[in-house]
């Protein structure tokens, strides 16, 4: 009978021992994502400031602040619980931490001929709607405008604001 107790705990503490192991090293996984996106965001931050891709120097500021807070965030938060970590959260989490919610929203590209179905940001500079890429500064791209980012794939003709179909998603 103590041999079955022991092997039982042994098992036990095993089981408690690899789920641990498992649950450090995913935390190291996410851990080392995020450093690689913080580093990419301030290299690619850095650049922009060279050459801001919008006019006005207190939007760029905004969207360059926002862009390095996403990247920081982005694989730490999964906005709509849907377990992965993409555009959706991407451009949830520009939303969210943009300062003016007059100035941003959230809007969907689907566009058939290219088969673009992406999820990004609009915002108001200097009265114009400029469409930004929320991944821009993650994935090490300076210029953070859509057309910038996705070329010939980007129709803006195809995009519409969808901020109501995703608000229920912003932490307040």
């Amino acid at each position: 009978m103590t041999e079955i107790i022991v092997t039982i705990m042994f098992i036990l503490i095993s089981l408690i021992s690899l789920n641990s192991e498992k649950s450090i090293e995913g935390s190291y996984d996410v851990e080392a994502q995020t450093m690689h996106n913080v580093n990419n965001a301030v290299h690619a931050s850095a650049r922009a400031s060279s050459s801001p891709a919008v006019k006005n120097n207190f939007d760029h500021s905004n969207i360059d602040k926002t862009l390095r807070s996403v990247a920081e965030n982005f694989m730490r938060i999964d906005t709509n619980g849907d377990g992965l970590h993409n555009c959706i959260d991407a451009a949830i989490l520009f939303y969210q931490y943009y300062p003016d919610k007059s100035k941003v929203c959230i809007v969907l590209n689907r566009n058939p001929n290219t088969g673009m179905n992406h999820l990004f940001n609009w915002v108001s500079t200097d009265g114009v709607w400029e469409a930004i890429e929320p991944q821009a500064y993650i994935s090490n791209h300076s210029n953070y405008l859509m057309r910038a980012v996705w070329g010939s794939q980007y129709d803006n003709s195809y995009s519409r604001n969808v901020t109501d179909d995703y608000i229920r998603y912003v932490s307040k």
